[in-house]
């Protein structure tokens, strides 16, 4: 928390907002050693926000902030017939105060009839005035607890031993995770994992955390793997000469892994600049007039689909309000901007996996207490992801 406002605030500037600063002075100006202590209140800058009256964006902390918690229940049926054992279950789980990132300076819409710190249009370079807290950027990120998961399973197993040395042990999982938040560590985003000081941010509109609310990062509605081992019989009895050693011992082993693909976001990083940088990265697209999610799909193998996996006519970009527009039928806007899109969050699938991996084992015995493990392995023996 010493890190929080009031007791601290770092600036970062990049593009324009960094235009003045050179190697000679690379910072901007700064209350005087002086001056201390400095409260934030006392340097907070007004508006126009040009050269060294910059925007302030803080990384704020909850002061309720509260552990991650995660409850586990389920229930498991065994059957045993001989050496065969055969299992149905259910599990589930439920978090409660997963880390969530928002802003809660996303820029008010103005009207004339609700003006917004005395304005009553709505541009886009007005943003930073129509925030709650005037001086700091709308990307005011505040780190809280208040994500939720849920989790749902059907599990089933079946171990069977055969002759001639061959077992094998099938699992099959239908799944379904659903939150509004990643992890207490921040849940993935565009192939990277979050960052923990922020959790899982908040897409779009950042006074609505319900609409984060979709299918996990990691969710698989499917998996299901396969694996098994086969001890080759002896092929020279009771030898145990060079050759009993080279010809016994062999064994074979595999897993065979079969998953359905994990769900991703389609990104508009042009949306929302009516808003600011209130979401940055994190605003999706809209449907195109008359498409649905179920349109993006293609069929067809992963490999047919490298270059088009999905069906990129079914989005288009975030609307854009024109000047002299209405947002809402009631928002005027000056000069034009987008708004957030209609999209949610992980709402298209990505490709299946279909993995292959086999080994060979061979164990020589050297003396009774010493034995020579060789193995050979072979992992994505397809070569497909």
């Amino acid at each position: 928390l010493a890190l929080n406002p009031p007791f601290a605030l770092n600036p970062t500037l990049s593009g324009g907002a960094n235009a003045a600063a050179s190697l000679q002075s690379p910072y901007p100006s700064l209350p005087p050693n002086s001056a201390f202590p400095t409260f934030v209140a006392n340097i907070l800058p007004g508006p126009p926000f040009t050269g060294n009256r910059f925007l302030r964006s803080p990384s704020i902390t909850d002061p309720d902030f509260k552990e991650s918690t995660v409850q586990h229940f389920g229930l498991d049926l065994h059957y045993q017939h001989k050496s065969d054992v055969f299992s149905i279950a259910y599990a589930g789980a439920k978090g409660t105060h997963l880390a969530l990132g928002r802003s809660n300076n996303q820029p008010a819409l103005a009207s004339p009839s609700t003006a917004v710190n005395g304005l009553t249009t709505n541009t886009v370079s007005n943003a930073g005035q129509r925030v709650r807290f005037v001086g700091l950027s709308p990307w005011l990120t505040r780190l809280g607890s208040s994500g939720n998961s849920i989790y749902h399973s059907l599990q089933a197993t079946l171990k069977k031993d055969m002759s001639h040395g061959l077992q094998f042990l099938a699992a099959y999982t239908f799944s379904k995770s659903i939150d509004d938040a990643g992890d207490s560590l921040g849940g993935a985003f565009g192939g990277a994992f979050g960052i923990p000081i922020l959790g899982q941010l908040v897409y779009n509109d950042q006074n609505d955390v319900s609409a984060q609310r979709s299918v996990s990062d990691f969710d698989r509605t499917h998996r299901f793997v396969l694996s098994d081992t086969w001890n080759l019989p002896k092929l020279v009895i009771e030898r145990n000469n060079a050759i009993g050693k080279l010809a016994n011992g062999w064994a074979l082993s595999g897993i065979m892994t079969l998953q359905s693909g994990l769900p991703f976001s389609i990104f508009d990083n042009a949306a929302g600049t009516l808003f600011g940088p209130a979401t940055r990265s994190f605003t999706t697209g809209d449907l195109a007039p008359g498409a649905s999610v179920r349109d993006a799909s293609r069929s067809g193998s992963v490999s047919s689909r490298v270059n088009k996996f999905f069906n990129t006519e079914a989005f288009v970009p975030a609307p854009f309000v024109p000047d002299g527009g209405l947002i809402a039928g009631k928002y005027p806007v000056s000069g034009g901007g987008t708004i957030f899109g209609s999209l949610g969050r992980n709402i298209v699938r990505g490709p299946d996996q279909r993995n292959f991996d086999i080994a060979v084992t061979k164990i020589t015995p050297l003396t009774d207490r010493v034995r020579l493990i060789f193995r050979w392995e072979f992992f994505n023996l397809l070569n497909r992801s």
